[in-house]
């Protein structure tokens, strides 16, 4: 069964919202880059009638000694062959820079979307879907880009319809008037037959979503699906969305080549019925001419046609791309939000800290709301699994509710305060963060690591030989080697073990670890530890943990009940 065409509302409201989202369109495109491409658009359709002219010159001076007065067959031939070339080549260099115009915008509608992703709070993100977002940056915002361009081809093709029957009007004169009254046919043809361009765009970025998200999940979850031998949902999932795009590509032709014959029927009909009813009144010369014209005419308001279908049909979009930025857009100073200077900030990220506080003004039944850091030592909190460990973790790191979270430091005699968003992205500048799951990127093992960072390579090649990952870098081009992700050829050990050296490489006052000795095996595990003791007498270190012998090291030890409403105790460090 084909989907059904999603109706936002009553026809008026429906073109309403279209002339909005294009308004909204043209003031994001910018009047420079709008002027721009209508000028290249304009030079297409000169260059376009000037190549008809230069046809309809051979036709009429076919007759005559000479195609071009004064000059013989042969030279006029040449001046002709090069003047097509000539066109030929400055058609090309115009559609070059119409690329050019549209792919830079939208590069810039991906920078900008990606900027709000990153910059986005934890709660605003937890409205984006993956497909979704995927589908934004690799489908729809090509689609805003070729809606805007569709929009100025419209204008392109109106005025070279006008320049046609125009032309038609002069050469043909007073028996002219039937071809324009097939070509205001073949205009009542597309007002009748509605192409519902808006509503088939509006089925292309759901399914645009789905697909993104269908392809992503059996990418990610491949060894999965591979050991539960679930292939076949997953084939199945993906067929039934692929179905419906297939179906919607069949119903775009089908309207497109039922609009077309309409206008060729009508054209051909009416042109017929003039030519018999006109019979010895028309020279050959105005026959030919009259006739090239107002077919040139019929095609250029197919391609108004056309072109309007195509704006609307990928004006949806566009749409999305409104609706998901509004969900993330950026708040603007709220009260909340304290920064500092980025000296100070500067000073913090080496300095050594005496103390940290932390809390959150949200309602406590959302969980622990304040915790006090003395910033020497090994600060670890446990509990059961459950307990809400992680989601303490991130709410101290600033990466989760921070809205509502506040951070005092302490450092020798100086006190700072930070909050709210704004101060959340700077704490994040003074910590090294390693979590449970470490995510590894399709890039090369020095890119993993230092995420764009400088260190020396002997430094990196140090700290691989001491976590027992030297032979990684056995493999042709060592650290340069691009890692390769969709079978997931690294254990999870290393995958963990690399995640915690890319924290430690950033060498920050705080550092934060989510179960560092997880996935571990006995001697990797007390490779951990080592290092942990080592830098926890250099920083303040905040881990969790369930590991009795790391709990045992600990300066201080945090116990969170699984009760979200309770608040941690703290019990003084064993001894080992």
């Amino acid at each position: 069964m084909p989907p059904a065409l999603n109706r936002p509302g009553p026809l008026p409201l429906a073109r309403l919202r279209q002339i909005q989202l294009l308004k909204a369109l043209a003031r994001e495109a910018g009047w420079r880059h709008l002027a721009w491409l209508s000028g290249l658009s304009s030079l297409s359709s000169l260059l376009d009638i000037a190549g008809l002219g230069l046809a309809v010159t051979l036709l009429l001076g076919s007759r005559s000694r000479g195609l071009i007065q004064g000059l013989p067959v042969a030279g006029s031939l040449g001046i002709l062959v090069g003047l097509i070339l000539l066109r030929g080549l400055i058609q090309a260099r115009v559609a070059i820079q119409r690329e050019r115009l549209r792919s830079g915008f939208t590069d810039r509608l991906r920078q900008q979307l990606l900027h709000q992703v990153f910059e986005a709070s934890s709660a605003q993100l937890d409205r984006l879907g993956r497909g979704e977002l995927l589908a934004l940056l690799m489908a729809d915002i090509n689609r805003t880009a070729l809606s805007l361009d569709q929009a100025v081809r419209m204008g392109q093709s109106l005025l070279a319809m006008g320049i046609y029957l125009a032309s038609v009007v002069l050469v043909g004169r007073a028996t002219a008037w039937p071809l324009l009254l097939a070509l205001l046919a073949t205009t009542a043809a597309a007002l009748l037959q509605r192409s519902g361009s808006w509503g088939l765009g509006r089925i292309q970025s759901r399914l645009n979503a789905a697909l993104q998200r269908t392809v992503g999940d059996g990418l990610h979850g491949l060894k999965a699906l591979r050991a539960a031998t679930a292939e076949g949902w997953l084939l199945q999932r993906f067929a039934r969305e692929t179905a419906e795009g297939r179906w919607l590509l069949r119903e775009r032709v089908r309207r497109r080549a039922s609009y077309n014959a309409w206008r060729d029927t009508l054209v051909v009909a009416v042109a017929g019925l003039w030519m018999l009813l006109q019979g010895e009144a028309l020279t050959a010369e105005t026959l030919t001419t009259t006739l090239v014209l107002a077919y040139r005419a019929s095609a250029s308001l197919s391609m108004v046609v056309q072109a309007r279908r195509l704006c609307l049909g990928n004006l949806p979009g566009y749409e999305a791309l409104c609706r998901r930025r509004d969900q993330l857009v950026r708040r603007q100073g709220e009260a909340s939000d304290r920064t500092i200077a980025d000296a100070s900030l500067i000073s913090l990220s080496t300095a050594r800290w005496s103390q940290l506080h932390w809390s959150s003004s949200a309602n406590a039944s959302t969980g622990l709301r304040s915790l006090d850091l003395s910033a020497s030592g090994l600060v670890a909190i446990t509990g059961p699994s459950g307990s809400g460990k992680t989601t303490l973790i991130d709410r101290v790191c600033g990466l989760l509710n921070e809205e509502d979270s506040h951070w005092q430091l302490n450092c020798a005699d100086d006190t700072w305060q930070l909050s709210g968003l704004a101060g959340a992205r700077q704490m994040h500048q003074l910590i090294a963060y390693a979590p449970q799951n470490a995510v590894l990127f399709e890039a090369s093992l020095r890119d993993n690591l230092l995420l764009g960072a400088n260190l020396h390579r002997d430094d990196i090649e140090t700290w691989l030989q001491r976590l027992g990952l030297a032979h990684l870098l056995l493999r042709q081009s060592g650290l340069d080697a691009p890692l390769a992700l969709a079978q997931d050829p690294f254990s999870g050990g290393e995958i963990h073990r690399l995640g915690l050296l890319r924290a430690w490489l950033r060498n920050k006052p705080l550092e934060v670890l989510d179960e560092p000795t997880a996935f571990l095996d006995a001697k990797a595990a007390e490779q951990i530890r080592s290092v942990i003791r080592e830098r926890a007498q250099h920083r303040l270190m905040l881990i969790s943990s369930h590991d009795p012998e790391l709990l045992a090291q600990a300066d201080q030890v945090i116990t969170v009940e699984p009760n979200p409403a309770s608040l941690p105790t703290t019990a003084p460090a064993q001894t080992s």
